[in-house]
């Protein structure tokens, strides 16, 4: 956490962590007078508002701050002198009154809560929403002026059934950016002991103002999230923010059902509205954290403790089928391109333009190939000999051995530590006790380390997790979920120098005794990351190994940066990898994951063929740092095809490879007979194209913003 100290120390160009801010503020009457308490954990969010199908909802909005805002919502009906929205609409007169509530003044906005905003068949009893104001509202919500919105199916508010929750908790996820404050200057002035020489737009003052925060907190300090074990938990979940607003929420130790899906990660965007229910089992202090590398240094984790409140467990120790794993860490040289070629172009990788940054050798650049420490499986608990690969295995590349474990099952993972420095591993998707994490935070990081998360370099420590029925695949879910085992004793630094390996979660009976999954021929196991050898543990040792001048290096350089960023599946990179075979007509299943930065969205597209997962069928998969994703195919087409990232930079950057469908015999192959023939003529045409062909509305806007 060296790096916290970007964002929380004053100094005479820099405003620290405290900053003035508008927040909602619920009082009980029209005289203003009295402050409705609300729950601590809500940090500067406004007060929650709930209505269910039927309700009208009323909010008096008196504005006690020095500009001009508003109050708007998602996720109920109005009409446009309820809308709180400023923009150019043609309203006037009465209907404009809502667009903006002057210092001193004060507006009642009404809102219906209707059928067809309110929760849909599939959905909760309860979704989230949320309210903001809006006469510029990057501007306005940057400021603070942001709060929840509860919708509940009619009649299911307050009722004590089977489905009222223990506690429930609503979180926002946002690197709140205070450059875009209405309160900038106002900070500068109160918190800068030399204001007038800050320089607004320099780039180490503005990133020392974007507040990697959970409703308002940073690093651990949100209050008070707390629950007993076996409690039935409901968490609302938002994001709000700009393009590094991708989140990555996860719940260490926990298993949770959103959408009727399994998960432990929930992923968020700008003005993405989740809920997902919790059942707590293990008691202790867990972390919740963004798993985005950039956002785990800004500090955007919580705590919430899980306290023994001696409720009933369904857990009875009977005795468990133990699948064991021995597992070491160990430092290899690892190359991105072994066959030297860029597989798409038949160019030489150090000479293909698009490869060459990556993988030229020179002074200053250090190539394609890099020290790094992966996970090694071991035959058994000696540790002497490696457990050979298979040939359905050699797709795997730098990623760890597949650890997979059914229902019911316990995983016991004897870990050595072969490389230079102290690692640890850290699962996804089971249960595990305290005393097993791998990760180190919280009240355990003020006294010593631990020692399931510091494995010293000989040491071995042995990992004992559980997989009970509430981490396994809902009805819903395929037969076995996709997660990640990753070393956590520095999340961003271990996981970047390569320590990472898939983990399955199976239904009871998914598995046959050799570990294959009983309905499915082939799988295939695929890590889409950019790894950021810069963040690695070994980027001195590779720049001493592999660059011809290592004094001349500059390791802030932005080129030389940009040529240690190797944009992989599995650690291979432009057609690479190897071992991606499969027969026309079978059975394959993907196992996705992602892992990485705020430059980590991928779009994985397969050409050629579909799979089906969540029960819709797609050809391409979205991945996001720590998201996983259980992919079904079943190849109708021959031939080589590609997998491949769609993220423009991601596909010239080498995060592409080849799959081979080939005709085996022994599968009976469906010839259907295609009758009907749509014929499209379409010619590419070159024409000029006006963005905003008319710019009264823009004008329009913008005087106002002026005034």
């Amino acid at each position: 956490y060296r790096q916290a100290g970007v964002f929380l120390k004053r100094g005479p160009h820099r405003i620290g962590s405290t900053y003035k801010k508008a927040v909602y503020t619920q009082y009980s009457s029209h005289l203003y007078d009295v402050v409705v308490d609300k729950p601590s954990w809500l940090g500067f969010l406004g007060p929650i508002i709930k209505g269910e199908v039927g309700d009208s909802i009323i909010i008096h909005l008196k504005n006690f701050a020095s500009r001009n805002f508003t109050l708007h919502p998602h996720g109920v009906t109005y009409t446009k002198e309820n809308e709180g929205a400023f923009y150019p609409d043609n309203t006037n007169d009465l209907q404009k009154r809502d667009d903006a509530v002057e210092p001193g003044g004060q507006y009642t906005y009404a809102w219906d809560v209707t059928e067809d905003q309110g929760p849909a068949k599939g959905d909760a009893d309860c979704i989230t929403r949320v309210y903001h104001s809006h006469i510029d509202a990057p501007r306005d919500v940057a400021s603070g002026l942001v709060g929840p919105l509860i919708i509940c199916r009619k009649d299911t508010m307050n009722k004590g059934t089977d489905k009222h929750f223990d506690a429930e908790f609503i979180l926002m996820f946002s690197v709140m950016d205070e450059n875009l404050s209405w309160y900038l200057e106002d900070n500068i002035k109160t918190y800068c002991s030399e204001p007038s020489k800050v320089d607004k737009d320099d780039e180490d003052f503005q990133e020392s103002n974007k507040m990697h925060s959970i409703n308002g907190y940073v690093y651990g300090y949100l209050p008070n999230l707390t629950m007993c074990a076996e409690d039935k938990v409901k968490w609302h979940l938002f994001g709000m923010g700009n393009e590094a607003d991708i989140h990555s929420a996860y719940f260490h130790g926990q298993a949770l059902i959103e959408r009727h899906h399994r998960v432990d990660t929930i992923n968020l965007f700008p003005a993405t509205f989740i809920d997902a229910v919790m059942i707590p089992r293990s008691p202790g202090e867990w972390l919740l954290s963004c798993q985005v590398n950039d956002h785990i240094k800004g500090g955007m984790q919580a705590l919430f403790n899980v306290k023994d409140c001696r409720k009933s467990t369904t857990d009875h120790n009977e005795s468990r089928k133990i699948r064991q794993y021995f597992i070491a860490a160990e430092e290899i040289i690892w190359n991105y391109g072994p066959s030297a070629m860029n597989r798409f172009t038949g160019q030489e990788l150090i000479t293909d333009s698009e490869s060459h940054i990556f993988f030229e050798q020179s002074e200053t650049r250090i190539g394609g190939s890099y020290k790094k420490a992966i996970y090694k499986e071991y035959t058994d608990g000696s540790f002497t000999e490696h457990k050979k690969r298979l040939a359905e295995e050699a797709h795997l590349g730098l990623l760890g051995p597949v650890i997979k474990a059914e229902v019911g099952e316990n995983i016991r993972v004897t870990f050595q530590n072969n490389a230079s420095r102290p690692f640890s591993i850290q699962p996804h998707g089971v249960s595990y006790r305290k005393s097993d994490e791998g990760a180190w935070y919280g009240a355990a990081s003020r006294g010593a380390e631990s020692p399931a998360s510091h494995v010293s370099p000989g040491a071995t420590f042995t990992y004992e997790w559980k997989v009970p029925e509430d981490v396994g695949p809902t009805d819903q879910d395929p037969d076995c979920l996709t997660w990640l085992y990753y070393s956590a004793t520095d999340a961003v630094r271990d996981t970047s120098s390569g320590l990472v390996g898939p983990l399955l979660v199976c239904r009871k009976g998914a598995l046959l005794p050799s570990g294959k999954q009983k309905n499915v021929n082939m799988e295939f196991f695929l890590l889409a990351t950019v790894f950021d050898e810069n963040l690695s543990w070994y980027l001195d040792d590779n720049i001493l190994m592999f660059t011809l001048n290592p004094s001349k290096i500059d390791k802030d350089d932005e080129d030389f940066q940009e040529s240690n960023k190797m944009h992989s599946i599995n650690g291979y990179m432009y057609g690479n990898q190897p071992g991606l075979e499969m027969c026309k007509g079978s059975v394959v299943s993907w196992h996705l994951m992602g892992l990485g930065s705020e430059v980590d969205v991928h779009g994985i597209y397969f050409s050629e063929n579909t799979f089906v997962t969540k029960g819709t069928r797609r050809d391409t998969a979205n991945l996001f740092p720590h998201t996983f994703l259980t992919a079904i195919m079943k190849p109708d087409s021959e031939g080589v095809f590609e997998v491949s990232c769609l993220t423009t930079d991601h596909y010239t950057g080498g995060m592409k490879q080849k799959y081979n469908v080939k005709q085996c015999h022994w599968w009976n192959v469906d010839v259907s007979m295609y009758l009907h023939e749509k014929t499209y003529y379409i010619a590419a045409v070159e024409v000029e194209w006006d963005y905003s062909p008319n710019r009264t509305w823009e004008f329009e806007r913008h005087q106002y913003h002026e005034e």
